[in-house]
């Protein structure tokens, strides 16, 4: 727990609301791409409801980090650098995910040699 304009927050949703803040998305956006609703997006980042494994295997994917980032047991993050066009109104954070998923794969590989 920490405390975060004076309300106590899990480190899960402080840090859920940073990288979705730092990433320019929307709760709207977020809770689209999540498929639930944006309510419960707004609880998991006051920290009134926990993420279930298939909701943490999502936010990793979407911003390239571990889920032990997200649950605050690991201060390691190195998002991927790239470039590609979006439609910047509407991004599809799908592929966003997607890309971000084939860039650690391809980490992944490049590091067993």
């Amino acid at each position: 727990m920490c405390v975060v304009e004076g309300e106590i927050m899990n480190n899960e949703g402080v840090i859920l609301k940073k990288l979705r803040k730092e990433n320019n998305y929307t709760q709207e956006q977020i809770a689209n791409y999540l498929q639930i609703d944006q309510g419960l997006v707004s609880k998991i980042e006051k920290g009134e409801r926990n993420l279930n494994l298939n909701l943490l295997d999502k936010l990793s994917y979407l911003y390239n980090c571990s889920h032990e980032y997200i649950l605050g047991k690991s201060d390691v993050y190195s998002p991927n650098k790239f470039a590609f066009r979006v439609d910047e109104k509407n991004p599809s954070l799908e592929i966003v995910a997607k890309m971000n998923q084939i860039m650690s794969n391809l980490k992944f590989l490049k590091n067993l040699d």
